[in-house]
């Protein structure tokens, strides 16, 4: 059966061949908030002012505000004339796209109790063995400087679940040279660590990245809790924030490590992407079939929800603070 992919971007796509363990600046920062001493179901940050926010998504309807959001569909993206199949990373899903109703989207992606949920199912449609969700804003909805970016998220459980939302930039080109900001990723047979990274480069045999983990103590892991992540985006710097914390994880500019030695690229307008991957290189290709969802209520789990991807809201503000310079 010939399958039909939707074309986003013509280059090398994002979750590309990250080569974490070829990674010299790659480094874990543990948080130990005294926030964290509370039991709560959430940590994440406080919400910004309503005069200052831009944009926000608080998933309070039934489905997908299709003035947004677009899904990604197929297990390949095109570029030039070659179709890469596995998303670039030997990834084992195949993205579905929407079913067309009022109320219900499809089984790997629907919204519920006000939370985004991505689903991972080990469920064969077509010819693979896995089906997840990809949803991305191309086209509709950019995201640039002066701003400031949060999720309040909890990730999933099971080894081989590779949760993310990131941004690549509108205009197209060879990747990474356009830049591209992973604000999110997690192994789902990790508890307590996420990461966060940057791309960049001339072309995809000529570029580098910046990684940096976040560890949290195992009493408020990421699978567990929900958190946030704040990207500040300035002209020539970007800063993230976990939670409420006042010091950044990463901060980079022009000027740090060896972005020097490429244009940076991170002045420009970008889309954002939400997914839930299974399997592929970012985890050595490891995948635990059983970890996943076998229908749509995931009955096969005694909860659920610890093996969806949960977002409970993403917020686009107005940077005015200083604070953070």
């Amino acid at each position: 059966m010939k399958l039909i992919f939707f074309l986003f971007i013509s280059a090398l796509s994002a979750e590309t061949i990250f080569e974490y363990n070829e990674l010299d600046d790659s480094l874990t920062t543990s948080i130990n908030s005294d926030f964290f001493s509370q039991d709560k179901a959430s940590y994440c940050r406080d919400r910004s002012n309503p005069s200052d926010i831009i944009w926000s998504e608080d998933f309070s309807n039934p489905i997908l505000d299709s003035q947004t959001w677009s899904y990604s569909v197929g297990n390949a993206f095109v570029s030039g004339t070659t179709t890469v199949y596995g998303w670039g990373n030997n990834e084992k899903q195949y993205y579905r796209d929407q079913k067309y109703s009022e109320t219900y989207t499809n089984d790997n992606l629907f919204i519920e109790d006000g939370f985004l949920k991505i689903q991972p199912m080990n469920k064969k449609y077509r010819s693979f063995e896995y089906t997840s969700a990809r949803i991305n804003t191309n086209g509709k909805k950019t995201f640039s400087f002066p701003s400031k970016i949060t999720f309040c998220f909890k990730v999933p459980r099971g080894t081989g679940l590779w949760p993310a939302f990131w941004l690549l930039p509108t205009a197209i080109q060879e990747w990474p040279s356009g830049g591209e900001i992973d604000i999110m990723e997690a192994k789902g047979r990790i508890t307590n660590i996420v990461s966060s990274a940057l791309h960049y480069g001339n072309s995809p045999t000529d570029k580098s990245f910046i990684v940096r983990e976040i560890a949290v103590p195992p009493s408020v892991k990421f699978q567990e809790k929900f958190h946030s992540i704040t990207l500040e985006w300035r002209e020539n710097s970007l800063k993230f924030f976990l939670d409420n914390e006042t010091e950044p994880y990463l901060s980079i500019s022009p000027l740090s490590s060896d972005l020097v030695k490429y244009q940076y690229p991170f002045n420009e307008k970008f889309y954002l992407i939400i997914n839930l991957a299974i399997g592929g290189l970012f985890d050595d290709n490891k995948l635990d079939p059983s970890a996943l969802c076998s229908d749509k209520e995931c009955s096969n789990h005694y909860n659920p929800d610890s093996r969806r991807f949960l977002i409970d809201w993403i917020e686009y503000a107005h940077l005015l603070s200083l604070i953070h310079i």
